[in-house]
């Protein structure tokens, strides 16, 4: 996938599920769940094609978001996204990253984030 021009975000549909379950099993990111599921759940597209979703949850008291990416999708589609999705949710914002995972971590802090933690991460 080469550099995007524009990605939005969008609410997700019921026709996009399918895509994002694909998507989600080939980024190896466990089991697919319901959007219900999740305080926010956003569709990210590249050019008008599907590539992906941001979502956020509650955990405890504090929001935790995750994206869902293909491998062939570039570090800027994941930078894009998430920035947006932040710019909408509450502060502070967390995210867990398996300690492997170095350009989930990488995409993290091009987005502010600092760690805190093995595998936390933070944005305040």
């Amino acid at each position: 996938m080469g550099e995007p021009a524009v990605v939005t975000l969008r609410a997700t549909r019921d026709t996009d599920l399918d895509t994002l379950h694909r998507i989600t099993h080939e980024a190896g990111h466990g089991p697919d769940h319901d959007p219900g599921d999740d305080l926010e759940w956003r569709t990210v597209r590249a050019d008008g094609e599907i590539v992906g979703r941001v979502t956020s949850r509650r955990e405890g008291g504090d929001v935790f978001v995750a994206v869902s990416l293909p491998p062939s999708a570039s570090e800027a589609v994941g930078v894009r996204a998430l920035r947006l999705f932040a710019d909408t949710l509450p502060r502070p914002l967390h995210a867990k990253v398996a300690a492997a995972d170095e350009a989930s971590a990488a995409m993290l802090e091009h987005c502010g984030f600092r760690r805190v933690d093995a595998g936390l991460y933070r944005l305040d």
